[in-house]
């Protein structure tokens, strides 16, 4: 079959627009073989983010912007559109934020993943949000020092005033006698001070001298305390203390009347009758001292003594 000239050229027409428009998406960033699916974020302000700015997700590539407008009715509102790779599966609720992408503030699009379990489904509005930019970052790192500082030269403004009022010629000229008054003192004490300096540095070699003297004193007192709580001294305070405590109830049971003893402490009748008691028993055995006879009777001859009474 003979094919013409006319047609080879209009084939060859053909590939060059074909190749000139896959080249232009090509450095667009958009490959027109690849499938793609489309998400929306709403935004109220896109700070300059641009058609064809790259997508990431953890640093790493995976689709651009396709189209950026304004709503339909709504200029307050802008509606992006972000292409990702057909391979990518996107969860519900992850989240399309803006970001500068270089210290000269352009932006790009990072897509936070979320946990969700569910998938998005092509066309999905997406959550987003606008990442602080540099200058952002930079103002709410200066505005606190910016504060600080006023504050600070007001202060200082205010101790320079005070300064100001303080500092009468009447008071400088009491400083300036201060001084002079101070100058003197160590003019004329200035063998004295010599002296005193001479007995601290004396002082201090003492010290250094006796240093071996005081570790020994103080490891012979550590080696006491180390004696003392490896000792079982926490035993005998314990032992102590159920002692005392257990005095101590006796003591209340005797206060409080319980037992014999308590009763003997608290009872003046059974004080007057243990009293009478005795005195009953002491009056018994001085008699049976003078008089034995009345309670013991014997005889030799076995015969009852009859006349003592």
């Amino acid at each position: 079959m003979k094919i013409y000239k006319e047609t080879k050229i209009g084939f060859i027409i053909v590939l060059i627009i074909a190749f000139f428009i896959w080249g232009f998406n090509f450095l667009k960033g958009r490959n027109l073989f690849t499938t793609q699916r489309q998400y929306y974020a709403l935004f109220n302000n896109v700070g300059g983010l641009e058609k064809s700015s790259v997508v990431f997700t953890n640093g790493y590539k995976i689709g651009i912007v396709s189209d950026i407008g304004f709503v339909k009715g709504d200029a307050s509102k802008v509606l992006v559109e972000i292409s990702i790779n057909r391979q990518f599966e996107i969860p519900k609720n992850s989240v399309i934020e803006i970001f500068s992408s270089d210290i000269m503030g352009s932006k790009a699009v990072n897509l936070i993943l979320s946990n969700s379990p569910e998938y998005a489904s092509q066309y999905d509005t997406l959550p987003s949000r606008m990442a602080d930019d540099l200058s952002s970052m930079v103002s709410k790192q200066i505005v606190p020092l910016k504060e600080k500082a006023e504050d600070l030269i007001v202060s200082i403004d205010s101790v320079m005033k005070i300064v100001h009022h303080t500092l009468t010629p009447e008071t400088q000229r009491s400083i300036q006698n201060s001084v002079f008054a101070l100058e003197s003192l160590i003019v004329t004490e200035k063998q004295r001070i010599d002296e005193i300096l001479s007995n601290l540095q004396s002082i201090s070699g003492n010290l250094k001298s006796s240093n071996k003297s005081i570790t020994n004193i103080t490891n012979n007192l550590s080696n006491i305390s180390d004696s003392i709580a490896a000792s079982n001294i926490k035993k005998a305070i314990d032992q102590a203390s159920l002692a005392l405590a257990q005095t101590d109830q006796i003591l209340t049971k005797i206060n409080s009347g319980k037992g014999s003893l308590g009763l003997l402490v608290n009872s003046d009748s059974m004080y007057l009758s243990l009293h009478h008691t005795v005195k009953d028993l002491d009056s018994l055995l001085l008699d049976l001292r003078e008089h034995p006879k009345r309670y013991v009777h014997f005889s030799v001859f076995g015969k009852k003594d009859t006349k003592s009474k």
